[in-house]
């Protein structure tokens, strides 16, 4: 969500260096309340954006006592006012003997059960919240918190949501701690405001835990852009922390956990009204974009992006090389097709189908993308974002 660039100071270029997640696996790592997990019987893995682990540490961490029925492939966890019961290869589990959807089916793999984590998180009260660039996914068990506090700090996240939606950046920073010191940001988010126009919704607001004048909630919100420049819709996953403040709640830090961009390839393959000579053009520049990522040209890469001053330009380069060095990527652009397009704005979208693959191990993987591209004061057309969709 981009409002929360002022607060947190992320940056295009992060984003522009994002990779398939093959291309820096690393082992998965679980936490309960801040306790680093050991599985003896294997390893947590990921499948279709969910984390698999061993069912049983996870079971007796979360307070639940485990029975498994090898004839049927069934386990299940027990605790004083819950059952949860899933089978291996079935989508379908129980919670108190209502049926509930998985994501993924638990599986067998080495004479191990694994079972999909944020599920069991999730019914046992708690919150599972994975953490792409660590790998890692921290388990917030359901405690006990006074209910004035659990209302509080929900109404004050609602009153953040409202004032956003509101463009009222002023309002907006006087809901963080420390506001005083953000005078730089409310600017950012008034010029943000000027040319953007998203609309936020909270799906789902979880109080996870209130320990003196310290607590933290977790998020799933939905962004729709409503007009101004483009951005794709998108669905975040946030984790607020915040402190009490001469008796009122102020949020101190928000970190976005995940983020989904909200476009279906039906959308994306959509046919929009662009003149032919800037849509030869926009192809043109994306293929030479992979062709120097491609090739490690760092200068031909940069060629294809939108410029923002000397300072800018020069830390993309910087963090261009190191890409390049830690990584050795080929890029193959299959289909490409730009679905918007607008005129007055000077900008288009586009979809790309392209394969990646690891020089070194030799393994690929398929990975749509999205583009957003600028026209220039010259006619031209440079790269201003992108995203890696799923």
């Amino acid at each position: 969500m981009k409002k929360l660039s002022a607060i947190l100071g992320t940056s295009l270029l992060a984003l522009a260096l994002s990779v398939p997640a093959f291309a820096a696996e690393k082992p998965i790592s679980v936490y309960v309340n801040g306790t680093n997990l050991t599985f003896p019987a294997g390893t947590p893995y990921l499948d279709n954006n969910s984390v698999l682990v061993p069912f049983r540490v996870v079971f007796e961490k979360l307070g639940m006592q485990v029975l498994w029925d090898a004839a049927t492939g069934t386990v299940t966890g027990t605790s004083d006012n819950l059952t949860i019961t899933l089978k291996i290869g079935s989508k379908l589990a129980t919670v108190n003997g209502t049926v509930k959807k998985l994501t993924v089916a638990p599986v067998s793999s080495n004479g191990t059960t694994y079972i999909p984590l944020r599920f069991v998180a999730e019914a046992t009260g708690g919150s599972a919240v994975w953490d792409a660039s660590s790998r890692s996914v921290q388990i917030t068990t359901a405690v006990s918190t006074a209910a004035s506090d659990e209302q509080a700090i929900t109404a004050l996240i609602r009153q953040a949501i409202q004032y956003y939606n509101e463009e009222k950046a002023v309002s907006y920073y006087n809901l963080i701690d420390d506001a005083d010191s953000f005078s730089d940001e409310v600017t950012s988010l008034n010029y943000f405001f000027k040319n953007y126009d998203m609309r936020t919704t909270i799906e789902t607001l979880k109080v996870l835990n209130v320990q003196g004048d310290e607590a933290t909630a977790y998020t799933v919100e939905k962004d729709v852009r409503a007009g101004g420049y483009y951005l794709p819709d998108e669905r975040n996953e946030y984790l607020y922390s915040l402190v009490r403040v001469n008796g009122a709640w102020k949020i101190s830090e928000i970190t976005n956990q995940d983020s989904t961009v909200l476009l279906t390839k039906e959308q994306a393959m959509k046919t929009t009204d662009i003149p032919q000579g800037h849509a030869a053009i926009i192809k043109d520049n994306l293929t030479k974009y992979f062709q120097a990522m491609t090739s490690e040209n760092v200068d031909a890469t940069l060629a294809q992006m939108s410029s923002y001053g000397e300072e800018y330009d020069a830390a993309k380069k910087e963090s261009l090389q190191e890409f390049f060095k830690q990584l050795d990527l080929r890029y193959t652009l299959n289909n490409t097709n730009i679905y918007y397009y607008d005129a007055a704005a000077g900008e288009a979208a586009v979809y790309a189908e392209t394969t990646v693959k690891e020089d070194k191990t030799g393994e690929s993987v398929e990975q749509p993308m999205l583009f957003i591209f600028y026209q220039t004061e010259t006619g031209g057309w440079t790269i201003d974002d992108f995203y890696y969709l799923d």
